[in-house]
């Protein structure tokens, strides 16, 4: 069971002292001992190892600017070539105004030369060089020099915020195993902060005077599995939380959360615009009586108006008006500003703060603000209630964004303010192929396949689509099916949101074949080529983010001069709790195959410790998919 804890954080400002858990080997120094082990002793299979990972945080003044000092230190071992890309390092920042800047780099690389003695190897300063991202963040980077399996690179910097009053969050866990994690943190007195430990390894927490230190020894290595949620949400970490409010400390809810963000102009406050009146949308819904009709008109506006930036965030960045005029925002702006619109236009419509899944689970326990990386918007036709995300242009106004399926989002209203669940089961992910099939004497095959993609499978395919016909086709013909040329392909309805996409798609190829043998695959498009969960543990749970549902009907016709050999069973195959089940029905006439295939994922999630029955379950079910129908040519008799 997960432990966590809440503890505020009231302590003296000390910006001279300095701290250490335990005596660790200082920077720049290493014991010889270090390359004696060749793998992680807690993570058998680790391809590199952290021997060091820690932080300080510290804050001071100079002059008028108020500055947030994190200086990291790092030490990996290498234990793979797949490693050795650790060695390049790239460290993002704010870099607009020079509100933030990275400093005092240093890095070593350690190996033992054949005489088993340590060599060292400095980074230079001019290996060291700034990237431009964008005209407001940018990354320093640098790769440690002559690094190979068996070497040991160290590096620290500084890394300053100016007139930042926040402490970043740390993780004790990464991809790859840590040995020793340590994060020291100073603070002011004229700051609060609330933390939330999530862990189930232990943790030695420790003050000494105005520093608060944070310890773990031995993590293993947190890598992402199929299907899984955010890294966040399993992650061994610390949240922190500034709590202070005109320099008076305030024990916080959600309520009071609530109330301070409604009175914020970057929030609230642009809800008071009326906007409304100054475009054309009284015109165009005067003539519209039907709610689903007026929320679509209204949603459609905002897409065809504005453009999104590409940036997320729950505070507007231009405001809903200054959005408008320009037709440039990010996610708030534009989520707000659809509010405003549809609350003046007579829809009861509401804030709702949510966390994606890339983000990982919202804690409702824990009043933190920064847990939420988004704001869409809710309201409701005929007491139907939508869930709307106006940057998304694939996902109907009548299925939750699958970015948000089954989790909880945070509604913002002074009266009603509530978490509420964001779950979706009514629409599934739903596909029905058709596929007709004609076998040449040659054993060339030539077909035609019609793919209706329905609700979240319908969202998927429209998302690749947007980005272009060529990628729509790699994506889901082409790579998944390299042994088969495609052409022809036509689509429609994708503007359609009540009809399914349809796909008509024509196809080409050779059989499979082994002397007079030859073998077809009815496993063909429907998105299932591939079994996932293969791996023999699993530390997170399965989150496929819908009910899944495909429909899987093949017509295939052979010559006369093909007997056939081999042609799969009639079955049924179905998980002790039903929540998966796979039929296949099977006919055959003269020199016709008729076979079906349903399957059924009547559950969005399975839990980690679920997996070793899953596991056998599904391991069976692609025997099943990948059951092959074998032909063999007649042997003609000699006259």
């Amino acid at each position: 069971m997960k432990m966590t804890r809440m503890i505020s954080l009231l302590l003296l400002l000390n910006f001279h002292n300095e701290t250490s858990a335990q005596e660790i080997t200082p920077f720049g120094k290493i014991d010889k001992e270090e390359f004696a082990t060749k793998e992680c002793s807690y993570d058998k299979e680790a391809i590199a190892e952290y021997l060091i990972d820690m932080a300080e945080v510290r804050y001071y003044a100079t002059g008028s600017t108020f500055l947030n000092e994190t200086t990291p230190r790092i030490r990996i071992k290498i234990l793979n070539e797949k490693a050795l890309e650790l060695a390049n390092v790239r460290i993002g920042f704010y870099s607009k105004d020079k509100q933030e800047y990275i400093r005092a780099i240093e890095g070593y690389t350690y190996n033992l030369n054949s005489n088993g003695e340590l060599e060292e190897t400095k980074l230079e300063k001019k290996s060291i060089f700034v990237q431009n991202i964008d005209e407001n963040t940018a990354m320093m980077v640098f790769s440690m020099p002559n690094v190979k399996v068996g070497s040991i690179i160290e590096y620290r910097y500084e890394h300053t915020r100016c007139n930042y009053f926040g402490i970043e969050d740390w993780a004790f866990q990464r991809p790859y195993p840590v040995r020793y994690s340590e994060y020291n943190v100073e603070i002011p007195t004229t700051f609060a902060f609330d933390y939330h430990i999530r862990h189930t390894l232990p943790v030695e927490e420790t003050t000494e005077t105005n520093i608060r230190r944070f310890v773990m020894k031995d993590v293993p290595g947190l890598e992402r599995e199929p299907f899984m949620s955010s890294l966040k949400d399993y992650l061994q970490r610390i949240d922190f939380q500034h709590r202070f409010f005109k320099r008076q400390s305030q024990e916080t809810n959600w309520g009071k959360l609530i109330y301070l963000i409604l009175e914020n102009e970057s929030f609230g406050l642009q809800l008071n615009k009326n906007i409304y009146k100054t475009t054309n949308l009284p015109d165009e819904l005067k003539n519209l009586s039907n709610p689903i009709n007026r929320l679509n008109t209204i949603v459609d506006y905002v897409k065809r108006e504005v453009t999104w930036n590409g940036k997320t965030s729950i505070w507007v960045q231009e405001g809903i008006k200054n959005a408008l005029d320009k037709h440039y925002g990010n996610s708030a702006d534009m989520n707000l500003l659809l509010l405003s619109l549809l609350r003046e236009a007579g829809f009861k419509a509401y804030p709702v703060l949510v966390s994606t899944r890339s983000n990982g689970k919202v804690n409702s326990s824990y009043p933190f603000l920064h847990q939420f990386n988004n704001v869409y918007v809710c309201t409701e036709t005929n007491g139907n209630p939508h869930i709307i995300d106006v940057t998304n242009f694939t996902n109907p106004v009548t299925q939750v964004p699958w970015d948000v399926q089954f989790t909880e989002g945070l509604l913002v209203d002074k009266a009603i303010g509530q978490f509420i669940k964001l779950g979706d089961t009514t629409n599934r992910f739903k596909l029905s192929t058709s596929v007709w099939v004609d076998i040449t004497n040659d054993g060339k095959i030539a077909g035609t396949a019609n793919v209706f993609a329905f609700e979240y499978a319908k969202d998927e395919r429209l998302k690749s689509l947007r980005q272009g016909e060529k990628k729509y086709l790699s994506d889901y013909f082409t790579t998944p099916h390299p042994d088969f040329k495609f052409d022809s392909l036509k689509y429609k309805n994708q503007k359609i949101d009540s009809l399914p996409l349809e796909n008509v798609i024509q196809f080409s190829g050779t059989l499979n074949s082994s002397g007079d043998y030859m073998f077809y695959s009815p496993n063909f498009l429907m998105e299932l080529e591939k079994n996932e969960f293969i791996s023999d543990k699993r530390f997170t749970d399965i989150e496929f983010g819908y009910i899944q549902y495909y429909n899987m009907f093949t017509t295939l016709r052979f010559p006369q001069g093909f007997e056939l050999e081999e042609l799969p069973n009639n079955t049924r195959m179905i998980m002790p709790d039903t929540s998966i089940s796979l039929q296949r029905f099977v006919s055959r006439n003269e020199n016709s195959i008729s076979m079906r295939y349903t399957l059924e994922i009547k559950r969005p999630t399975f839990y980690a410790d679920e997996y070793p029955e899953f596991k056998i379950f599904y391991a069976k079910l692609f025997e099943i998919l990948n059951e092959q129908i074998v032909f063999k040519r007649k042997t003609i008799p000699k006259p």
